[in-house]
C-alpha cells in the first residue's frame, strides 16, 4: 500500500517537475526572443549611427579636399568602403528581421518597409558616390552628400535613427518585462512545487510515524532480549508484513533461546554435580591429609610427656647414690605407672588413627579429680627436675566429678607440661584447687601458675588454635607442635567444663580450669577431709 502511494506521489512530483520545466523553458524562450529582438534593434540603431558617422566624415574630407595640397585619396576610398560595410551589415540585420513574422516582431509592417526604403536609398546613394569617385572624387561637393534624387538624406537619416531608437527602447522594455515575468513565474512555480513537496512529506511522515515507531520499539525490545514482545501486525500494508515477520522471528528466537537455556541448564547441572563430587573428593583427601598431619602431631605430643617422665625417673634413679631396695621398688613403680599411662596414650593414638579426635568418647564416672592430678604432678615433677624447675602445690580441695580419669590426667599433664616447658630455668610451677560457685553452679577449679614467658596480648585469643604458636613461644621452645592446648580444650569441653589462660602480674601465665561438681543428693559441694597435700619439689 505504501509502495503504491509512494509511487503515485513520486509520479505526481515528477509530472509537476516536468510541467515546471516546460513552463520555464517556454518562458525562457519568450524572454530569449525578446532579448534577441532587442539585440537586433540595438544592432540596427548602432549600424545606422555608424553609417551616419562615416557619411559625416566623408563630407568633412570632401570639404577639406580643395584646400589640401597632398590629398589622401585612400582615405576617401576607405570611407566609401566603410559605408559599404555598414550598409551590408544593416541589410543583413534587416533581412533577419524581415524573416520573422509580424507576431514575433510585435511591430507594424510599415516600419520594416520604411527601413528597407531607407536602406535602398542609401545603397543607391553610395553606388552613385562610388561611381563619381572612380572619375574625379574631388569634384563632388560636400553639399551633394545631403541630397539625393530630391530626398534630404540628413532628414531621412534622422527619421530612421528616431524610428530605430524608439523601436530599441520598446524592445528593451519588453525584454525587461519578459525577464521580470520569467522571474515571477519561476518563483511562483518553485514555491508551489515546494509547498506540494512539503505537503507530501507531511502526509507520509504522519502516515509513517506510527508504524515506524512500533517497529523501533519492537527492535529495541528485541535488542534488550525481550523476545516475548510483539508488534501490532494488524496493518494491511508493508509495515504490517514486516511486523508479522519480526514477530515470527521473535517467536523463533524465543523458542531457540529456551532450548539453549534448557541445554545450558542441563550442562550447568551436570558440571555442578561433577564439581560437587570433585569438591567432596578433594575435601575428603584434604581431611585425610589433615588427619594424618594431626595424628603425627598428636603422636609426637602425647608420647613426649610420658616418655620423658620414664626416662627422667630412670636417669634420676641411676644418677644418684645407691639406694635401698624399697627406694628402687618405688622408682620402678613410678616407671611402671608412667609406662601404663604411655600404653593408654598409645591406645588413644590408635583410636585417633581410626577416627577423628572430635569423635572421641569419654566414659563419665564419678571420680576424685585429685587422683589423676597427683599422677600428672608426679610426671611433671620428674620433668621439672630435669629442667631445673620446681613444682609445688598449694591447697588441694577435692570434689566428686563426672568424667574420664585417663582423659583428665591427659588434660592435667598437658597444662603442667606447658607450664614447665615455657618456664625459665630456676622458676616455679604452682598448683592449687578449690571448690567455688561460678554462675550459680558449683565447680571444681584448678589453677596452674608459672613464671615463664607469659602470653602476647594480641595473640592470646589464638593459643587454642591447632598448630598455632606465638613468635616468643617458638623462640623459647623450637620443637613444639602447638596441639596440646587444642586437645586439652576439646577434652574439657567434652567434660562440660571451661579452660582459660591469662597473664599474671609480675610475669608468667596462669591456667584456670573449671569442671562442674557432681551433686546427686546434696545441694552443697561435697568435699573430702583431705588436708592440703604438698609434693616435694
Amino acid at each position: 500500500m505504501f509502495q503504491r502511494r509512494l509511487g503515485v506521489a513520486l509520479l505526481a512530483l515528477t509530472l509537476l517537475t516536468l510541467i515546471q520545466g516546460g513552463v520555464a523553458v517556454w518562458a525562457i524562450d519568450g524572454a530569449r526572443q525578446k532579448v534577441e529582438l532587442g539585440r537586433l534593434s540595438s544592432d540596427l540603431h548602432a549600424g545606422f549611427l555608424a553609417l551616419s558617422d562615416s557619411k559625416h566624415r566623408l563630407q568633412t574630407w570632401l570639404s577639406r579636399a580643395p584646400y589640401e595640397a597632398n590629398l589622401d585619396l585612400d582615405q576617401h576610398d576607405a570611407l566609401l568602403e566603410e559605408m559599404r560595410l555598414h550598409l551590408e551589415r544593416l541589410q543583413q540585420i534587416s533581412e533577419t528581421l524581415a524573416g520573422r513574422t509580424l507576431a514575433e516582431m510585435e511591430q507594424p509592417a510599415s516600419l520594416t518597409e520604411e527601413r528597407q526604403i531607407a536602406l535602398n536609398v542609401f545603397s543607391q546613394f553610395l553606388d552613385t558616390l562610388e561611381g563619381q569617385a572612380a572619375l574625379v572624387p574631388v569634384d563632388v561637393e560636400p553639399s551633394d552628400l545631403n541630397q539625393f534624387e530630391g530626398r534630404d538624406l540628413r532628414l531621412m537619416m534622422a527619421d530612421t535613427l528616431s524610428r530605430e531608437r524608439t523601436l530599441l527602447a520598446k524592445q528593451r522594455s519588453e525584454a525587461d518585462h519578459s525577464l521580470q515575468q520569467l522571474m515571477r513565474m519561476v518563483i511562483l512555480t518553485t514555491l508551489t512545487l515546494s509547498a506540494i513537496i512539503l505537503l507530501v512529506f507531511w502526509h507520509f511522515a504522519r502516515a509513517l510515524r506510527r508504524p515506524i515507531g512500533e517497529l523501533m520499539i519492537g527492535a529495541q525490545a528485541l535488542q534488550r532480549g525481550e523476545l516475548n514482545h510483539r508488534i501490532d501486525d494488524s496493518l494491511q500494508d508493508e509495515f504490517g508484513r514486516i511486523a508479522a515477520h519480526m514477530n515470527h522471528m521473535a517467536s523463533e528466537l524465543d523458542r531457540h533461546r529456551r532450548t539453549e537455556r534448557d541445554r545450558q541448564q542441563r550442562l550447568e547441572d551436570l558440571v555442578e554435580m561433577r564439581t560437587r563430587e570433585l569438591a567432596q573428593a578433594l575435601e575428603r583427601l584434604r581431611q585425610l591429609s589433615q588427619q594424618r598431619q594431626q595424628l603425627l602431631e598428636d603422636i609426637s605430643h602425647e608420647l613426649r610427656t610420658p616418655a620423658t617422665s620414664i626416662r627422667g625417673e630412670a636417669e634420676i634413679t641411676l644418677r644418684g647414690q645407691p639406694r635401698s631396695e624399697a627406694e628402687y621398688r618405688q622408682a620402678l613403680q613410678r616407671i611402671a605407672d608412667d609406662a601404663a599411662h604411655l600404653s593408654g596414650v598409645i591406645s588413644d593414638l590408635l583410636t585417633m588413627a581410626r577416627s577423628d579426635i572430635a569423635e572421641w568418647q569419654i566414659q563419665r564416672k564419678p571420680l576424685d579429680p585429685l587422683v589423676p592430678l597427683r599422677d600428672a604432678i608426679g610426671q611433671a615433677s620428674t620433668l621439672g627436675r630435669l629442667r631445673g624447675i620446681g613444682v609445688s602445690t598449694g591447697q588441694l580441695e577435692t570434689a566428686t566429678l563426672l568424667g574420664d580419669v585417663q582423659r583428665l590426667q591427659q588434660v592435667f599433664g598437658i597444662l603442667l607440661d606447658n607450664a614447665i616447658q615455657y618456664s625459665h630455668h630456676g622458676g616455679q610451677v604452682w598448683i592449687g584447687t578449690q571448690v567455688v560457685q561460678h554462675q550459680a553452679t558449683w565447680v571444681w577449679e584448678l589453677q596452674v601458675r608459672d613464671h615463664g614467658i607469659g602470653l602476647v596480648p594480641h595473640e592470646a585469643s589464638r593459643i587454642f588454635e591447632r598448630g598455632y604458636r606465638s613468635a616468643e613461644a617458638r623462640r623459647h621452645r623450637p620443637d613444639g607442635q602447638g596441639v596440646g592446648l587444642t586437645i586439652a580444650m576439646l577434652l574439657i569441653r567434652l567434660h562440660g567444663g571451661e579452660l582459660m589462660l591469662e597473664n599474671r602480674e609480675g610475669g608468667g601465665c596462669q591456667a584456670l580450669l573449671r569442671l562442674p561438681v557432681h551433686m546427686p543428693e546434696a545441694d552443697g559441694p561435697p568435699t573430702d577431709a583431705d588436708s592440703p597435700d604438698a609434693l616435694p619439689s
